[in-house]
């Protein structure tokens, strides 16, 4: 049976000393994380990204902003592979005022860097009935503008449309929660650009996520990072082993032809 290559991608990388294990272990995407607009010029980052441009891998960069002219300071900086936009994008309904704003700010960052590539998370709960159509419903008007999608888990909003219960309110992402597979599953059957399933990816679920929704890649964020002792993980500090079963893991489902 022929070998396919699925893509791996770990998150929270913040320091050349993480980097390089996850080079040495094949990691394709090592992505890091901008934490603060104000504060947004880190040495330790900018030397991260420049060790990863030196190997096989791709640097990516995850800005907790949205300012065009912010990001756009930092990609000038950073020259990352892949920037990394995340905010929330309500599917049910869908709200195309909200949609037009994340587009046009995607079509300048397109403009002014068009040798970075953009991907764009789309949310997806563990479980919310219509949520589908919703989600097949965007996705071709990202796709112009779009290098990779990224499926990863967004929290409900509760009945009374009380406070955003996203672990960074606004954006999608780390909830540790595995998302609706099926949804991903059929997002990826619908479209041309590569699709990287992502949300409580760990190594002992990633091979069974794979078979489900046969995607280009993977990314896992807090299931490898590691264990704080109490049931939850410490952000920004990798177990090198979970990475290591995870990318053994994903290789294995290659093998198996799972694409």
């Amino acid at each position: 049976m022929t070998d396919h290559h699925i893509l791996t991608q770990i998150y929270e990388i913040q320091s050349p000393k993480a980097a390089d294990p996850m080079i040495n272990m094949g990691v394709d995407h090592i992505g890091s994380v901008l934490l603060d607009e104000q504060n947004w010029k880190v040495r330790e980052l900018k030397e991260t990204v420049r060790l990863v441009s030196e190997s096989d891998s791709k640097s990516s960069i995850l800005p907790l902003f949205s300012s065009v002219d912010s990001i756009s300071r930092a990609l000038d900086y950073y020259q990352p592979h892949i920037v990394h936009c995340c905010e929330t994008i309500s599917t049910i309904p869908i709200k195309k005022s909200e949609i037009d704003i994340l587009l046009k700010r995607q079509k300048k960052l397109k403009e002014r860097f068009p040798e970075i590539k953009i991907m764009r998370s789309l949310p997806v709960s563990p479980s919310v009935e219509g949520e589908k159509e919703g989600l097949l419903e965007i996705v071709p008007l990202f796709e112009p503008m779009t290098d990779y999608f990224l499926t990863d888990t967004v929290l409900p909003a509760p009945a009374d449309a009380g406070p955003d219960r996203q672990p960074v309110p606004g954006f999608v992402g780390i909830t540790g929660i595995p998302c609706d597979w099926d949804a991903v599953s059929a997002l990826v059957a619908s479209t041309r650009i590569p699709v990287i399933l992502a949300g409580g990816i760990s190594p002992e679920n990633v091979y069974e996520a794979i078979a489900r929704t046969r995607p280009a890649g993977v990314d896992s964020c807090s299931r490898t990072n590691r264990d704080d002792g109490r049931g939850g993980f410490i952000r920004f500090e990798k177990d090198y082993e979970k990475v290591k079963r995870l990318v053994d893991e994903v290789r294995r489902a290659a093998a198996d032809g799972l694409m």
